[in-house]
């Protein structure tokens, strides 16, 4: 098989087809407008999209020129798709549940990724969810790769490689400004309570400066 590199929408779109058949096996196939709405969820997604109908249409027609979705003939009324991802791809239950968490969620740590793809049928422990990574990262194109450890991050963090080089950099660089962020968020938010105590020490004291409050003498 050549090189397989996804777009963001399609690796989002053939994600959740394949969650979706595993969860939620009775609503599966699915039409577009189901797709789009579980592509865009704002739990268990990350990054959260907003696509269209259009660019899941759209993504879906790739993906089937290369045979990872196909449409379902048993579909009486709206079109609905299948996904073909997992045979194309020759995964172990255990990889394929992986690899499709890391699409949908980003890049995560071990116990992470071990608590996340429970769902799909992820491995049971730590040391499984190690060695089915390992798989994934040694096979002919590697689908895994672990992430530069950033400051002030014990743990390390995987993430998928099916967007491309450009697409893993950048799930890399917001992995490492993860901690500045929540600290400039922090940071706002003491702002903030220092602003809130500050007026309410000037409203006590324009209070007691108006006697508003106090006992009649």
């Amino acid at each position: 098989m050549s090189e397989i590199l996804l777009s963001p929408h399609e690796a989002r779109v053939v994600a959740v087809l394949v969650e979706k058949s595993i969860t939620t096996p009775q609503y599966y196939p699915m039409t577009v407008n189901a797709i789009m709405l579980a592509a865009n969820q704002k739990t268990s997604r990350n990054p959260v999209m907003s696509l269209s109908e259009g660019d899941v249409g759209n993504a879906l027609n790739l993906l089937e020129e290369r045979k990872f979705v196909g449409r379902d003939s048993f579909s009486s009324r709206a079109q609905k798709w299948r996904q073909q991802f997992l045979h194309q791809m020759l995964l172990k239950p255990a990889t394929q549940a992986l690899l499709v968490t890391l699409m949908l969620r980003g890049p995560q740590t071990l116990a992470e990724l071990r608590s996340n793809a429970q769902p799909l049928g992820g491995p049971g422990d730590e040391d499984a969810v190690r060695t089915a990574l390992d798989d994934l990262s040694d096979r002919a194109q590697p689908l895994v790769a672990t992430l530069p450890r950033a400051a002030g991050q014990s743990a390390v963090r995987y993430g998928h490689t099916l967007c491309g080089a450009e697409a893993f950099a950048a799930a890399a660089e917001m992995v490492a400004h993860a901690p500045e962020r929540r600290a400039e968020s922090g940071g706002r938010v003491d702002a903030l309570e220092a602003r809130v105590a500050a007026l309410e020490a000037r409203i006590a004291e324009l209070e007691q400066a108006l006697g508003v409050g106090t006992a009649d003498s």
